[in-house]
């Protein structure tokens, strides 16, 4: 199950979780417009446009999460869906981390 597109060892732990729930996800999803790429989202759900995105400590910064929610608030516009898992919810119950990830993944079908 391994996968060279991961960035982070959380990253691929989240990606095991999500395929061992039944999902299939796009790791690494690139956003491009007019040939360039404006947005890369860690996991995707393409056909429900649902994002599942790791947040490690690093976006705890202030600058960091400004940016993010620059981002999601743009590609939400778009029609995208997004669950941020940190790692105290990747350490966590799977169960309620896959639960989170099918409410907004049906709900966006």
């Amino acid at each position: 199950m391994s996968d060279d597109r991961a960035e982070s060892l959380p990253e691929s732990e989240l990606r095991v979780v999500l395929v061992c729930g039944g999902f299939k996800p796009t790791p690494q999803y690139r956003i491009v417009r007019a040939g360039r790429e404006v947005a890369r989202l860690d996991h995707v759900l393409q056909e429900s446009k649902t994002a599942v995105e790791y947040d490690g400590l690093w976006h705890r910064t202030k600058r960091q999460l400004r940016r993010d929610k620059l981002r999601r608030k743009w590609l939400s516009a778009e029609g995208w869906r997004f669950v941020i898992i940190t790692a105290e919810k990747l350490a966590g119950d799977h169960e309620r981390l896959l639960a989170e990830v099918r409410e907004a993944h049906f709900r966006n079908r």
